[in-house]
């Protein structure tokens, strides 16, 4: 997970990955499946509320450079709505980070193997444990 201007991206390895993806990936992992759900739910709120506000404010705003009259009350109208998208996107990357470091911190995957070299009087050998 990785934090951008504009919100986050999700990686695996070195794959960009859209939350629907990562909630597949996570079904493996009941906990992280869990969390990840509440986030995908937050997020899809987010969105949804996003666009209306966005929408919103820029139609009077369209209207203005385009000459007309604009309805300045749909605009703020437009930004309580997108206050309220606020809070869901900020919950939505809460339980996304959760939901990845418990699926990281559980998964077969995170589980780096070890490796060590043992020297005995006429040769060495290579053991590696996981």
């Amino acid at each position: 997970m990785e934090k951008t201007f504009w919100g986050v991206k999700f990686y695996e390895d070195a794959r960009l990955l859209k939350p629907k993806q990562v909630l597949k990936i996570m079904e493996s992992n009941p906990e992280a499946y869990a969390e990840f759900k509440k986030a995908k739910s937050n997020y899809d709120a987010s969105q949804v509320f996003g666009f209306i506000g966005g929408f919103m404010i820029c139609w009077p705003l369209g209207t203005a450079l385009a000459g007309g009259e604009p309805e300045w009350g749909i605009a703020a109208g437009g930004l309580a709505v997108l206050c309220i998208a606020i809070p869901l996107d900020n919950a939505f990357k809460k339980h996304a980070r959760n939901a990845i470091t418990t699926y990281n911190s559980t998964s077969v995957t995170a589980r780096r193997p070890v490796f060590r070299v043992h020297l005995n009087g006429a040769g060495a050998r290579v053991v590696m444990k996981f």
